[in-house]
């Protein structure tokens, strides 16, 4: 039987953006929920100069940068900037935070891997 694909013959054309087990700065995801999954999608607007809270993940997350560029950075202040286009798999348990250093709106679709018991994102204490 020969494997064909769903695109074959059809003009249609697939690009990957991402395939790892791994995040951004190269800490391994976790291992997928117990519990009966739950896939989250959502796009988040940030406005120029704006900051997201400090906060961790105990669900593999990641996401498409549709505009702008949002940048990533770590407690220990590591960071990684995403432009339009690129693709960024999130830390697992590790502190970060997001932010639009930038003059226009950086717009990014995440998607979460998750459960019902998990929340996709957890505050810094």
């Amino acid at each position: 039987m020969t494997n064909k694909s769903e695109l074959e013959n059809t003009g249609i054309v697939s690009v990957k953006l991402a395939e790892t087990s791994k995040a951004w700065n190269g800490s391994p995801l976790p291992d997928y929920p117990t519990l009966p999954p739950v896939i989250s999608i959502y796009k988040y607007i940030f406005p120029p100069h704006t900051v997201t809270n400090p906060h961790y993940h105990r669900v593999i997350n990641c996401g498409v940068v549709i505009s702008g560029t949002l940048t990533i950075v770590n407690k220990d202040g590591t960071s990684h900037d995403f432009q339009a286009g690129e693709a960024l798999v999130e830390t697992d348990g590790e502190i970060h935070h997001g932010e639009n250093r930038g003059e226009e709106d950086a717009v990014v679709i995440m998607f979460y891997a998750g459960d019902s018991a998990t929340p996709l994102s957890i505050p810094a204490e």
